[in-house]
C-alpha cells in the first residue's frame, strides 16, 4: 500500500510538470510578438519612424519594398527599438502601402505601413535673364559657360590633366601639369594657368591643362573664349581647342582635332612677330593648318575672343569678332566625308585650354632657353568660354 502510493504521488507530480503554460506555449511552437504603433502611418515627405518589437524569442524584421528599411533587423527576447525610415513618397498625388513583417520561429506578425501623397513642389525658378552685356551672335542660343565665378574651378565641367603625357604630351613639352594653386586657380571672375620654372617630379617646369571630356561635349556651334595671353616669347606656347569625345576608344588622330587657338610657333619667333603670330588647325590623320600674322598684338596685357563657328560643312575661326563681326577668318576648312573615314568633324567634341612650356612647336627642348619664364613664371587668364548653338 505504500509503495503504491509513492507511485501515484509521482505520476501526478509528472503530469502537472508536463502540463504547466509555459511547456504548453514550446510545445505549441507558438511565440509572442507585439509591434507598435500598428499600423504605421507615414509623411509622404519621407521620415524615420520608431518601432517598439516586443518578442519571448529571437526575431527579424523587414519590408518587401525598397523605399522602406528597418534598423536593426532583429533582435532577441526582450523589447527593442527599431527605426523603420520611409523614403519620400515621388507621388504628390496618391499613397502607398507596404508591409513591415516580423518573424520569430515560425510565427510572422505584419504590419500594415501607409505612406501618404508627398507635398507637391513648388515649380522650379526662372532661369536668370541673360546678361544684358554678352554678346549673342544672331540665330543662336547660349547652351553652355564657364563665366569662372567664385574661388574654385567647377569640376562639374573641367577635369585636370596630370603628369608629362607620353613623350611630353605627343610633342617633347618640358612641364609636368599639376592641378596645385600654383598652376591652376580661379580669382576674381577668371580662370589662371600658370607655368612655372620649377624642378618638379623630374620635369624643369609645371603648368595645367584642362579637359571637359566626357562632362561637356556638343556636335557644332558658335564656341569662343576670351583670353588673355602671356609674352609667349621664347617658349610658351598657350592653345583653346577641342578633341572628338570618343578619344578613349578611338584615339587620336582618328577622334578628330581642332585647334583654334595656338600662338608660340617657331616661326614667329624667327620672325619677331611672335605676338602676332598664331594658327588655326584640324588633324584628322592629315592636317590642315593656317599660320597668320594678325594686324595687332594679341599678346598686350588686353582680353581678346577667339572664335570657332563649326556645322556640317565648314569650320571657320575668327579673333575678336564681337568688334569686328566683318573680318574674314583666319582659317577656314571644308568638312568632307572621307576624313579620317569616321566623319571626324562630324560628331560630339569636348573642349582644352592649356600653356604648354617648350616642346616642337616653339622649337624649343630645354628650359634654359625658355625665355618667356626669366622672371620664374607667365600666366594665361581665361575670361569665360561660351557655347552657343542655332535655334
Amino acid at each position: 500500500m505504500g509503495k503504491l502510493l509513492k507511485f501515484s504521488i509521482l505520476v501526478l507530480v509528472v503530469a502537472a510538470v508536463c502540463c504547466s503554460p509555459d511547456k504548453k506555449r514550446q510545445d505549441s511552437g507558438t511565440t509572442e510578438i507585439r509591434v507598435t504603433p500598428n499600423p504605421v502611418v507615414a509623411s509622404g515627405d519621407g521620415e524615420a519612424i520608431t518601432l517598439t518589437v516586443e518578442a519571448d524569442d529571437e526575431w527579424g524584421i523587414f519590408t518587401t519594398v525598397p523605399w522602406a528599411t528597418c534598423t536593426p533587423t532583429g533582435g532577441v527576447k526582450g523589447s527593442t527599438s527599431v527605426t523603420l525610415t520611409v523614403a519620400a513618397n515621388p507621388s504628390s498625388d496618391s499613397q502607398r502601402t507596404a508591409e513591415v513583417t516580423v518573424k520569430a520561429g515560425s510565427e510572422r506578425f505584419p504590419v500594415t505601413l501607409t505612406q501618404g501623397a508627398s507635398t507637391p513642389k513648388p515649380p522650379p525658378p526662372p532661369p536668370p535673364p541673360p546678361d544684358p552685356n554678352m554678346f549673342v551672335p544672331e540665330g543662336y542660343d547660349l547652351t553652355w559657360s564657364d563665366e569662372f565665378e567664385g574661388t574654385t574651378l567647377d569640376t562639374d565641367n573641367w577635369t585636370p590633366e596630370i603628369g608629362t603625357g607620353s613623350g611630353g604630351w605627343g610633342n617633347a613639352e618640358l612641364q609636368y601639369y599639376t592641378s596645385r594653386p600654383e598652376n591652376l586657380r580661379v580669382e576674381d571672375g577668371t580662370l589662371v594657368i600658370t607655368a612655372r620654372k620649377e624642378n618638379y617630379n623630374g620635369a624643369t617646369a609645371t603648368s595645367a591643362r584642362l579637359i571637359t571630356m566626357g562632362k561637356v561635349y556638343f556636335k557644332y556651334g558658335y564656341v569662343v573664349a576670351s583670353i588673355r595671353l602671356p609674352k609667349t616669347a621664347d617658349g610658351l606656347w598657350p592653345a583653346f581647342w577641342m578633341m572628338g569625345n570618343d578619344f578613349p576608344t578611338t584615339g587620336w588622330p582618328r577622334c578628330g582635332e581642332t585647334d583654334i587657338l595656338e600662338m608660340g610657333n617657331s616661326t614667329g619667333i624667327a620672325a619677331g612677330t611672335q605676338e602676332r603670330y598664331l594658327n588655326g588647325a584640324c588633324h584628322w590623320g592629315q592636317s590642315h593648318a593656317n599660320h597668320v600674322t594678325n594686324p595687332y598684338s594679341l599678346q598686350d596685357g588686353e582680353f581678346h575672343t577667339y572664335t570657332c563657328v563649326w556645322d556640317q560643312n565648314f569650320i571657320r575661326m575668327y579673333i575678336d569678332r564681337e568688334e569686328r563681326p566683318d573680318a574674314a577668318p583666319y582659317f577656314e576648312m571644308r568638312i568632307t566625308d572621307n576624313m579620317g573615314g569616321a566623319n571626324c568633324f562630324r560628331k560630339e567634341n569636348f573642349l582644352l585650354l592649356n600653356l604648354a612650356v617648350g616642346g616642337n612647336f616653339p622649337g624649343i627642348h630645354s628650359i634654359a632657353g625658355v625665355t618667356a619664364l626669366a622672371s620664374g613664371r607667365a600666366e594665361m587668364e581665361v575670361d569665360y568660354v561660351r557655347v552657343f548653338q542655332k535655334k
